[in-house]
């Protein structure tokens, strides 16, 4: 196993890159991660993990299928945006232990209740919107 790397930024917006996030990027430890419209796609999991120090993941606008209550988050994580992906899963209650400055998770697939703590009651419901089944606040109350 080779010893993880910090580097600060990686940043590839707007470069209409297709395919999946390789597997070698586990080992990278990033301060600041922006892939957002691209066309990305598959699982970008190794992107995430308890053990880095990202303050800020900007998936958004890709293609990404993942299951996104199997992921864990770094407890460094400040801002989080994966919104237009094809994400499923729910929103993980590890997300609740974060102090989160911006989220945005709206459509996607994912389904379940918005778990109640930490932060996430505090962003409006566009943070969640357009998603097959999420719901509880912000959004509608569950049934």
């Amino acid at each position: 196993m080779f010893p993880r790397k910090k580097l600060y930024l990686f940043i590839l917006s707007h470069n209409k890159l297709s395919g999946t996030i390789p597997a070698s990027l586990a080992n990278m430890d990033f301060n600041t991660i922006d892939l957002s419209r691209n066309l990305l796609e598959g699982d970008p999991s190794v992107l995430f993990g308890p053990n880095k120090t990202t303050f800020e993941i900007d998936l958004s606008r890709n293609m990404f299928q993942f299951d996104l209550s199997k992921v864990q988050f770094p407890k460094s994580l400040a801002r989080l945006d994966l919104n237009h992906n094809k994400i499923t899963g729910s929103i993980p209650a590890g997300l609740t232990d974060l102090e989160l400055q911006f989220m945005n998770v709206s459509y996607n697939r994912l389904c379940g209740q918005i778990p109640v703590g930490g932060r996430l009651q505090s962003f409006d419901y566009s943070t969640y919107f357009h998603n097959r089944c999420l719901c509880g606040a912000p959004l509608d109350t569950c049934k």
